[in-house]
């Protein structure tokens, strides 16, 4: 069972002018990466959109070898391939969990045109999400940064953390898509910087020239509020709490986020205590108040 107030370590590859000649150079060099970040005690690792090979009868040796990485990391990890059922062959990312064991994997749902054309099959429309020791995640690949839809569905079945394995940033989709459905995005790119996102929508690391790959800490219970209603609470959680309870203050969105760092003191238990109400809620419940006057005063 996931602890009550979750912080997680996650790491996110970046594989930025890595040369693509070799397969088995390029999936040593990113667990050389990978080896980099050890010190980071990652909870989980996230790799690029499809890098490692051309045919998905490579799939086993690289799952195997990526599965003695983690076990011996006590890591899960997130890999893109190509993968097959069949006769069919799906662009995919695969869930390994600290035992190396494959216990989860997504088929990209929105394929180029290209990928079509190639022969590679369009994953179910209903994005999976997956079960971890430290909460539920969801997995988007590339193309799918363009379908909201499919991202708001990863938040309704429960998904507090969303990994994206891409060829590129998706820098203003992956941002949106955080306060939009109040969840934490790792981005994993081949060409330039992989991110990590806080629910605001704000960059808490990324890669670049001297260290190829991004890392936080992240609180899985934190939460999105707007300032309404809510100024003088946080004012008094501050006080209350110090330095067991974040409260960072988005200027100007009227924003602010709130969240433990004390695994003892689960951000739910706060937001019970001091009557908050999230945003996501406050939109739910702005909306009612919407749809009762329409009602009342227009006769929709």
């Amino acid at each position: 069972m996931p602890d009550r107030n979750p912080i997680v370590s996650v790491v996110s590859i970046a594989q930025d002018a890595l040369p693509r000649d070799s397969t088995d150079h390029l999936l040593t060099t990113s667990i050389k990466y990978m080896d980099s970040a050890a010190g980071a005690k990652s909870d989980i690792v996230c790799l690029p959109e499809t890098s490692f090979q051309s045919k998905p009868d490579r799939a086993p040796a690289i799952i195997e070898r990526l599965g003695k990485w983690a076990a011996e990391h006590n890591s899960y990890v997130i890999a893109s391939m190509l993968t097959a059922d069949g006769d069919l062959t799906f662009k995919s990312a695969v869930l390994l969990d600290r035992a190396g064991k494959q216990v989860g994997r997504y088929d990209k749902i929105h394929l180029t045109e290209g990928e079509v054309d190639e022969g590679l099959c369009p994953g179910k429309t209903d994005p999976p999400v997956f079960k971890t020791d430290f909460g539920t995640i969801g997995i988007q690949i590339c193309f799918d940064c363009n379908w909201p839809e499919t991202w708001a569905r990863i938040a309704e079945k429960g998904a507090k953390l969303v990994f994206f394995c891409s060829a590129f940033p998706a820098h203003t989709h992956m941002s949106a898509y955080c306060w939009e459905n109040e969840y934490f995005i790792v981005s994993s790119t081949k060409s330039r910087p992989s991110r990590i996102y806080d629910i605001s929508g704000r960059v808490i690391d990324q890669s670049g020239l001297f260290r190829p790959w991004a890392h936080a800490d992240i609180p899985l219970g934190k939460r999105l509020l707007e300032l309404d209603f809510h100024v003088d609470k946080l004012r008094q959680i501050e006080l209350k709490y110090g330095p067991r309870v974040v409260v960072e203050w988005v200027h100007d969105n009227d924003w602010a986020t709130i969240a433990s760092v004390d695994p003892d003191l689960p951000t739910e238990d706060i937001i019970e205590q001091f009557e908050l109400t999230p945003l996501v809620d406050y939109r739910i419940r702005a909306k009612k108040y919407h749809d009762a006057a329409r009602r009342k005063l227009l006769g929709e």
